[in-house]
């Protein structure tokens, strides 16, 4: 999960089935009907897509998503994040550098940001206050002005609208009411915070601050829909390079050029994204050349990757990534709320087997629960590494082995790197006095269940939107971190080193308080090392301005034909 909580409402698995089930027909007849016509189209001439797309200009890309809103404030799914960044501007952004012997390819520092609508800032009062000058000259759908005001009501919805950023502005900022939102003048807007903030500058990249319209958004606002979130669960308001034209859930979404965005027009003039859920019909479409890219995260498996390295016309892009994957541990649940049992389990995870069995090369060991590129990470601390004997003494330390312990492992279903690894940990767990029973769930119910603590053994995935240490130690390990922490952890000195140092300015204590909880957290055995995974996506050779920020999802702004 990539969102800052990671609850996911959704039906009952038999629920979902059915629903599944119904619908399953008409896609595979939609699928089978949009590849027929691109394929008999590809059949006129070999060059048929370039030549269209250079008339055209027109990006057709694969995914398996479905919008649930385009509210900045509250989506949830990968879908909504990628049609936001490129219909709405954030104040900032996570500035890009190009990647050493990938030509085409870019990627975002710790550290490094760049001007968006606010063209640039500075911090004033001891660096607790951060001003952001407004760019001029950029206009709203309504016609009117982009200016300071624009800006905090944006700043103002998101602190007060349901949604993620009403938690991330008190925790992360110190903000907690609107006045400390000021508008200075018609360009000038401060952000007044209790103390500095190290993460002021990457809140403000964050697409939950997507420029709105207030006058459009308020319109469409009721007495019980102050905010008119229901209003934007469908509909857009806002300054982007792109502007959404259609938007058919479980076919497909459109986005059209702004050819007077502050950044020039994009090189497409279209973006079409076409809902595939089946990853073999992703596959065939991406061979056939029926499409350009598959955008999204897992919707192409890494054995799925690796077939198609040698495929004529298409190219790998795949560079690291601040992704974890790592074998979740209920701590509050017996057998696992003792410490030598998890211990255990991490002793007993042939990872060296299971990375290139699993990965095929787009990801890395796990050896902290830091990410490998976020300021702060230390690899050097971990002491686990595959040891089946050492796994079983501490396992009769613990009081178990004479009998095997039955244990849940769930997976969701269809995460082919997932399902492929459980296989792999049941057997190794069997051996040191497991019994091991795989349950493979929907996306929506493992949420669910993960969400209320019911899951024993689950593997997890999560990717901080902002690469800052203490940001993922928060979400991850801190006890008051209801529905991200789905280890449960609780451990009063990790909880008061967070929050010690969330806001701490000094580098050097910042980072030595990392370091220090990394190795309390690896002591505890809290999470079971797996991988990190790699940015990895499939496209056709020529397209170029591939730009990888913190959040993983593409800007289709930055992408031309080369």
């Amino acid at each position: 999960m990539q969102a800052i909580a990671r609850r996911t409402t959704g039906k009952s698995f038999a629920q979902s089935q059915e629903g599944n089930e119904m619908n399953r027909d008409t896609r595979r007849r939609d699928f089978l009907k949009f590849a027929a016509t691109s394929v008999a189209a590809l059949t006129l001439t070999g060059t048929a897509r370039l030549a269209a797309a250079q008339e055209k200009r027109t990006l057709t890309v694969a995914w398996d998503a479905d919008i649930d809103t385009l509210d900045p404030a509250s989506f949830k799914t990968s879908a909504g994040y990628t049609v936001q960044a490129n219909v709405y501007d954030s104040p900032l952004l996570w500035k890009v550098q190009p990647v050493e012997g990938k030509p085409g390819v870019s990627q975002a520092k710790p550290g490094e940001i760049e001007g968006g609508i606010a063209r640039s800032w500075s911090f004033e009062n001891g660096n607790a206050t951060l001003v952001l000058n407004i760019r001029k000259g950029l206009k709203l759908p309504s016609g009117r002005d982009v200016n300071a005001t624009t800006v905090k009501y944006l700043l103002d919805r998101g602190l007060q609208s349901p949604g993620y950023m009403r938690l991330l502005f008190p925790r992360l900022l110190g903000v907690t009411k609107p006045e400390q939102f000021k508008v200075r003048d018609d360009f000038t807007i401060e952000i007044n915070m209790p103390s500095p903030s190290p993460m002021a500058l990457d809140m403000m990249a964050l697409m939950n601050n997507a420029l709105l319209d207030p006058d459009e958004v308020k319109a469409n606002a009721t007495a019980d829909d102050p905010w008119a979130a229901n209003w934007l669960k469908r509909n857009t308001a806002g300054v982007g390079p792109y502007q959404l034209v259609k938007n058919q859930p479980g076919v497909e979404v459109v986005l059209e050029a702004q050819a007077d965005h502050w950044r020039g027009r994009p090189y497409f003039d279209r973006i079409v994204l076409k809902y595939v859920p089946n990853e073999a019909d992703r596959v065939l479409l991406l061979k056939r050349k029926a499409i350009d890219m598959v955008v999204g995260r897992s919707t192409l498996s890494p054995r799925n990757v690796k077939s198609l390295e040698a495929e004529p016309g298409l190219k790998t892009v795949s560079v690291p990534d601040t992704l974890c994957h790592w074998l979740c541990m209920n701590t509050q649940k017996a057998p696992l709320n003792n410490v030598k049992v998890r211990q255990a389990i991490n002793y007993a995870i042939p990872v060296q087997a299971i990375i290139p069995s699993v990965l095929y090369g787009f990801g890395t060991e796990m050896k902290s629960p830091v990410p490998s590129l976020t300021p702060g990470y230390d690899n050097t601390i971990s002491p686990y590494k595959y040891d089946i004997a050492k796994a079983k003494e501490l396992m009769r330390e613990a009081g178990f082995g004479k009998e095997p312990v039955p244990i849940d492992l769930a997976v969701r279903a269809g995460w082919q790197p997932h399902e492929q690894a459980s296989v792999w940990l049941q057997t190794e767990l069997e051996k040191i006095g497991f019994k091991v029973s795989i349950v493979k769930e929907t996306e929506a119910t493992f949420r669910q269940i993960a969400t209320k603590g019911d899951h024993q053994l689950s593997i997890e995935s999560w990717q901080s939107w902002i690469n800052d240490p203490f940001y993922h130690l928060f979400f991850n390990f801190h006890s008051t971190a209801k529905g991200t922490n789905t280890s449960f952890y609780s451990n009063p000195e990790v909880d008061k080193l967070i929050d010690e140092n969330m806001h701490e300015t000094d580098t050097s204590k910042r980072l030595a308080a990392a370091k220090r909880l990394q190795e309390i957290i690896i002591g505890d055995a809290v999470w079971g090392h797996l991988w990190y995974e790699n940015w990895t996506r499939v496209m056709r050779s020529d397209l170029v301005g591939i730009e990888k920020r913190w959040d993983s999802y593409e800007r289709f702004f930055s992408m031309k034909l080369a």
